[in-house]
């Protein structure tokens, strides 16, 4: 069984009881983010900026006021600095899919994570590979 889950079979026969045993986190998504900030010493500003995010979509998905899109969350990994275990757990506490070792898009975003690199390092490589990008560029090739 996979680590972690040892308490289903320990914790009763029973939903209610297994629930109380569960270790459940109680902090919000928001919460979350604010947290990893903190540790890291990042300012929320230094994170949107870093992150290539609209600037107001950005402050609603830290507030917690707006869901985002599995890219987005991986652009705001990018903007926090995460390494490639934080930005899993950003995008499943975000309530998307954690990368996949499996999936040639998510192997070249978690080398450029792993490796330090910018978001917009990240679409090069990913372009270079004829992934699909993570930042939106206008026609004329702005973000």
């Amino acid at each position: 069984m996979r680590a972690g889950w040892e308490f289903i079979h320990s914790a009763g026969a029973e939903l209610d009881e297994i629930l109380l045993h569960a270790p459940l986190e109680k902090r919000l998504f928001s919460e979350w983010i604010e947290g990893e900030c903190a540790a890291r010493g990042l300012r929320r500003n230094e994170v949107v900026r870093s992150s290539h995010l609209n600037q107001t979509f950005a402050y609603q998905i830290i507030m917690g006021t707006r869901h985002a899109s599995r890219d987005k969350l991986i652009q705001l990994a990018f903007g926090m600095g995460l390494d490639i275990d934080g930005s899993c757990e950003l995008l499943e506490r975000g309530g998307a899919n954690a990368l996949m070792p499996s999936c040639l898009r998510d192997v070249v975003i978690a080398f450029a994570l792993d490796r330090g690199l910018g978001v917009l390092e990240c679409d090069d490589l990913l372009w270079s590979f004829g992934e699909r990008t993570l930042v939106s560029r206008g026609a004329d090739g702005e973000i």
